[in-house]
């Protein structure tokens, strides 16, 4: 039998394969992405992390294994110092957006509300896609680029190819599997459901970023 991740996964098989064809990627890969593009992107997502580190946190505590709250705590500040460093790397004179992008909004907040208000169980399903997407697309781009040695994105390419960020992507999808293996058919559709949404919003947030996207009002 399956497990639960590899069942999710399938479910939501069109929307990576929509992001791999996203042009954000496709210009990424070729090293072709306008700079104002990626200063964008950086932007929002180091606004994305600074909650996302925080809703790492919240699921640590609803964990009901120390070595699981432990992961997601060293999660929680190893992945943002890692993001941090190619923010210094990658973020034009150290500038941050004054706001986060409606886009970026919507997903930090879908998140929280998950994990503060629902099950372990929900939470998980919902963290999960930034961990195995980030990770999926950086294997696609690694395999399908054509010029390593002069793309200027390659530190950025690297890191969510590289193996420690697969350690890590593993080591939240075995939890992930663990909890739903006792989890009952309500709570399991539950799951599924913060999974597809939380991976429909991660195409949200490439798209939102390509297109610099901002409030209308």
């Amino acid at each position: 039998m399956q497990d639960w991740y590899q069942l999710a996964r399938e479910k939501t098989d069109h929307i990576l394969e929509a992001i791999k064809k996203q042009p954000f990627i496709t210009e990424l890969m070729n090293g072709t992405l306008p700079s104002d593009v990626f200063q964008f992107y950086i932007n929002q997502d180091a606004m994305y992390l600074a909650e996302y580190k925080k809703v790492l946190a919240t699921v640590a505590i609803k964990c009901g294994h120390e070595d699981d709250t432990q992961f997601f705590l060293d999660s929680a500040t190893g992945i943002i110092n890692v993001e941090n460093a190619l923010h210094q790397i990658f973020l034009k004179d150290n500038q941050l957006a004054y706001e986060p992008s409606p886009t970026c909004e919507l997903y930090t907040s879908y998140l929280s509300r998950i994990v503060t208000n629902h099950s372990v169980e929900e939470a998980l399903a919902a963290v999960l896609p930034c961990f195995t997407i980030y990770k999926e697309i950086g294997d696609y781009i690694q395999a399908n680029q054509t010029n390593k040695d002069d793309n200027t994105y390659q530190s950025w390419i690297d890191t969510y190819g590289g193996e420690a960020f697969a350690a890590s992507v593993s080591q939240a999808i075995a939890i992930t599997n663990t909890y739903a293996a006792n989890a009952s058919d309500d709570v399991l559709q539950k799951m599924e459901e913060a999974f597809v949404k939380a991976s429909k919003l991660e195409w949200m947030f490439w798209d939102s970023a390509y297109n610099k996207e901002a409030w209308k009002i």
